[in-house]
């Protein structure tokens, strides 16, 4: 029997109001697919809905990272808080090494998160804050 054969045989055991969660959990139960059985689970004759549900739990609850971590779109910084806090960084690196530098990029890092602040951009004090970081060399030297 081909795959396609297959499938349309568990489709035609569907009822018509059967969702996408349906269509997994039967691929579960007849073992097309084999992700997060364990061996037990694999030599099983047959896998029942206490049995399926275990499994996609067992899946659901796998991933270790937090769901705010998974979707990439939950931080979208602006332009100026980005510009401060590459300015903030190259202020940080070069506050010890070529201070007029760390000056230069000290004030965009400032400008660009005070911008950042008025414009109500997420996260815009973080150039701030690199920039007092990287100004605090200059100080102890003053």
């Amino acid at each position: 029997m081909t795959i396609k054969a297959e499938t349309q045989a568990i489709l035609d055991q569907l009822g018509d109001n059967a969702t996408w969660d349906d269509f997994i959990r039967e691929l579960y139960k007849q073992k097309k697919i084999t992700l997060g059985l364990t061996d037990i689970e694999l030599v099983q004759d047959q896998l029942d809905d206490s049995d399926v549900s275990t499994i996609l739990a067992r899946l659901e609850s796998s991933s270790s990272q937090p769901s705010d971590m998974r979707n990439t779109k939950s931080y979208n910084p602006g332009n100026a808080v980005t510009l401060g806090m590459i300015s903030g960084v190259i202020a940080i690196l070069f506050g010890f090494v070529f201070p007029p530098i760390a000056w230069a990029a000290a004030v965009v890092a400032l400008v660009a998160g005070g911008y950042g602040i008025s414009q109500k951009e997420e996260k815009a004090w973080i150039p701030l804050l690199l920039a007092g970081v990287s100004l605090l060399p200059i100080l102890a030297i003053i």
